[in-house]
């Protein structure tokens, strides 16, 4: 008898333990990943995965063709791009996104641009970051002293957005 009862306890004990236990909620997480022709960006949440793409040779091409002004655009998809796969996994109404961008010389001249994403939030809570340096590279055409002096004309821009 006094070993049904110990059984009884134990089952209680599991029973109460099982119900005060609480289950972890699954934070948001952005992961990026670059190369030179496609940024993919990742979202995920739990089980909830959701994939985009930007195909920066179609998108470069197509601003070069249009005559729009190329970095302000590439910003802009970037950043609702983010918003969306994000969204996907996360609905929430207010993104905020802080980056900083730099390039190696003047935005005009410059051969190589480095974006670091710093911190996103959507509604307030901060999302985790994978992956947060995109680097943007082409063609050095600047001669041996514009390449010389060009960390004096170097730019170095933090943004804050919010979408």
């Amino acid at each position: 008898m006094s070993k049904t009862n110990h059984n009884e306890t134990e089952e209680e004990y599991i029973i109460d333990t099982n119900e005060t236990e609480e289950i972890p909620i699954a934070k948001p997480i952005i992961k990026i990943k670059s190369d030179p022709e496609i940024i993919r960006i990742v979202g995920k949440k739990g089980g909830d995965v959701v994939l985009h793409d930007i195909n920066l040779q179609f998108i470069m091409a197509t601003l070069w063709w249009e005559g729009t002004p190329q970095l302000e655009t590439f910003f802009n998809i970037l950043e609702l791009t983010i918003k969306r796969a994000l969204q996907e996994v996360h609905p929430h109404n207010k993104l905020v996104l802080d980056y900083i961008y730099t390039s190696n010389d003047t935005l005009k001249d410059a051969s190589e641009i480095t974006v670091e994403i710093e911190n996103i939030e959507a509604d307030g809570e901060t999302v985790d970051i994978e992956g947060d340096i995109i680097i943007l590279s082409g063609n050095d055409n600047r001669g041996f002293f514009k390449k010389l002096t060009a960390f004096r004309r170097k730019v170095k821009e933090p943004v804050h957005r919010e979408i």
